[in-house]
């Protein structure tokens, strides 16, 4: 079945960046290199790196929370929490699957003004994102998902 979601709400790139984003996080080890689980401010911050996505720090509720917008935040377009892009969350908070699509525009939703909202800049540790993006393993059918993905879309 295909949703109204991913029929009307989120474009070809966005499905791409969504099926990449959970091949890839998928891939990722369970945790860093001096084995602790990994967080969210760095698995959001290696994904973007990866794909070439802007990574926004914030609260998900009252949670401190980092997640990639799928396409570049334009304040100039912002009325309070209104016109956001789509938001690509690798590491979700409190749901299944760990990846997740969300309309960022859409002001009726719940997670819209009340769950995702951006701040200036959360702590993380760049060692463990360079640390990420050097041990996933990916295979040579991810790996020309994501080439195929960045030379159909690149950056937008």
């Amino acid at each position: 079945m295909d949703s109204y979601s991913e029929k009307d709400v989120f474009s070809s790139r966005e499905m791409s960046l969504f099926r990449v984003s959970t091949a890839i996080v998928a891939a990722f080890p369970s945790s860093d290199y001096q084995d602790r689980p990994l967080r969210c401010h760095e698995v959001a911050r290696a994904l973007g790196g990866l794909l070439q996505l802007e990574v926004q720090d914030g609260f998900y509720g009252f949670v401190d929370h980092t997640w990639l917008w799928t396409s570049p935040l334009r304040t100039d377009r912002l009325v309070g929490r209104i016109g956001f892009p789509n938001i690509l969350d690798p590491y979700s908070v409190g749901s299944m699957p760990p990846v997740r699509l969300v309309a960022g525009g859409h002001t009726g939703l719940p997670h819209i003004g009340w769950s995702y909202r951006p701040v200036e800049k959360h702590e993380w540790e760049e060692s463990v994102v360079e640390d990420l993006k050097g041990r996933v393993y990916l295979d040579d059918a991810l790996k020309g998902q994501l080439v195929e993905h960045l030379q159909v879309y690149g950056r937008e």
